[in-house]
């Protein structure tokens, strides 16, 4: 009986261990979407992800890298998920049914200075476009990024690392690049770090708002569990109000949730 009894608690505690095992979350520093590992405020989208799974027992770790190391890794198994993530990111991953944000992944953003105007993606031939490498810009912009690249031409100038979207905003200050592409959010948060927000200017966007998620990777077999946890602890946290006030306490628009 003894032992049937420290059998049956050496089954429960792996089973615990096992439920509350750190669901890893990567991304490059994309704030206040997703900030630093090692800031005091981790972002949005990592906090929600944090109160979400925590109603199913889940602990989430979130990992800082660059954009496509974290893709890779996911797509292999190797971290449970993405932070940040359009459809046209990773496809191939399990994307719950609840985005977190709705955001345009292509707005447009020059200097106060510049008389550049958006009409149509032959306008961008006129001048140098920068972007991030990697990054999901929806399906017209894409193409165009894909068709310089193929040429290596010098009207594109792509950034890639964990401060991607900081060196990308002091090229355009600098004049390396014409036009930075970039989300809404992630770009003034950014121009209101470095206190540049008076000496930039958005100039619209090539395609309307699209849903951004968590995404988890296509390779692990507790994915589709982790969707539906994630799902269930949104739709918690929505009834509660309370992804209202994690959003608000980001400074993020209520039009973009």
């Amino acid at each position: 009986m003894k032992r049937l009894f420290l059998f049956t608690s050496f089954l429960f505690s792996f089973a615990l261990k096992a439920m509350t095992a750190p669901i890893t979350i990567a991304g490059d520093n994309w704030c206040p979407i997703n900030c630093g590992a090692n800031d005091a405020k981790q972002g949005y989208m990592i906090d929600v992800a944090r109160a979400a799974l925590k109603r199913s027992g889940y602990e989430v770790q979130y990992l800082e890298m660059p954009w496509t190391r974290a893709v890779g890794l996911a797509r292999k198994g190797e971290v449970n998920a993405i932070v940040g993530a359009f459809k046209g990111d990773a496809p191939d991953f399990h994307f719950p049914a609840m985005p977190l944000l709705k955001m345009s992944p292509n707005d447009l953003f020059v200097t106060k200075n510049s008389q550049w105007t958006f009409e149509n993606l032959r306008s961008l031939n006129k001048i140098t476009l920068g972007s991030i490498k990697g990054y999901d810009y929806g399906d017209e912009l894409n193409r165009y990024i894909h068709s310089m690249l193929a040429t290596e031409d010098a009207n594109l100038i792509q950034l890639y690392g964990n401060d991607a979207v900081t060196r990308s905003l002091q090229f355009l200050l600098k004049g390396r690049i014409d036009v930075l592409v970039e989300t809404g959010p992630v770009f003034w948060f950014h121009a209101k770090q470095l206190d540049v927000t008076n000496k930039v200017k958005s100039v619209g966007s090539i395609s309307q708002p699209e849903p951004c998620f968590i995404a988890f990777s296509p390779n692990l077999e507790i994915s589709p569990k982790l969707v539906l946890a994630f799902d269930k602890g949104v739709i918690t946290l929505k009834q509660e109000k309370k992804l209202a006030l994690i959003a608000e306490s980001y400074g993020l628009p209520k039009d973009a949730l």
